[in-house]
């Protein structure tokens, strides 16, 4: 039977990942490592400068007191006896899509399993309350499946946000480009103090087609195929003329 590591940003007792350890269950066998606490946001963060621990949580459950990234590398060096055959990250209560999943902590996770050459595989549905997770962990269970049974190039996540509460078939997408506008709210606290909530306004009229987020507008499943290798190859031929300037040259 396929092994599977499921991991997530929200926190072990988050209900996104219960639903999607039930519906992975007639997939393979499960071993959730999940953060303690709430951690999204988190991108790749990784802990280095204090010690952390993790708790039993149940047969093949683990809570570590980190991030994403910490979790899904505590798992693949230390707890798992052998690697997994697939990583899935959720279910996220809320998108990652655009730029936001560079600050993700659910596609972090899955990241992680990417650079160890495992097929990963991130899963979020748009909504953040009162959300019925059900048909999202349907759908990622039955693209575990499907990736078991054929792969993925190596060091590829699928990037998959689901609509709420139904979807209406299927796209592959590109990444959107930044169409989001950051905001600062000012307030004021009990004593008089400024502080700041940062807050993100989409407007989706702006996605352009083929995105994810155009995609998820229009009730469509998104899969977006990310690698994490961030070298503009492109570009290394036309640059080497820099290495010939003198840039480099020792006193």
């Amino acid at each position: 039977m396929p092994r599977i590591l499921v991991t997530n940003d929200d926190g072990i007792d988050a209900p996104g990942i219960a639903v999607l350890e039930n519906a992975l269950a007639d997939v393979g066998e499960i071993c959730t490592v999940a953060p303690l606490i709430e951690q999204s946001g988190a991108g790749r963060r990784i802990t280095l400068h204090r010690p952390f621990r993790y708790e039993n949580r149940g047969k093949n459950r683990f809570a570590v007191d980190g991030s994403p990234a910490d979790c899904a590398m505590m798992a693949l060096t230390l707890l798992l006896e052998e690697p997994p055959d697939l990583v899935v990250s959720g279910i996220n209560n809320g998108p990652n899509l655009g730029e936001n999943a560079f600050y993700s902590g659910t596609v972090a996770g899955a990241a992680e399993g990417a650079k160890y050459g495992i097929a990963s595989i991130a899963v979020s549905v748009n909504r953040r309350r009162d959300i019925d997770y059900a048909p999202a962990a349907r759908f990622a269970a039955d693209l575990a499946a499907k990736v078991l049974a054929e792969g993925l190039p190596q060091g590829v996540v699928l990037n998959v946000n689901v609509p709420h509460p139904t979807y209406d078939g299927i796209e592959i997408t590109r990444q959107s480009k930044k169409i989001s506008r950051n905001l600062m709210v000012e307030t004021r606290d009990p004593y008089d103090r400024l502080y700041y909530w940062m807050y993100e306004e989409v407007p989706l009229e702006n996605a352009e087609a083929g995105s994810d987020y155009a995609a998820v507008r229009d009730g469509k499943i998104s899969i977006t195929p990310l690698r994490f290798d961030n070298t503009a190859h492109d570009l290394i031929d036309e640059l080497r003329f820099y290495a010939n300037t003198g840039l480099t040259t020792l006193p």
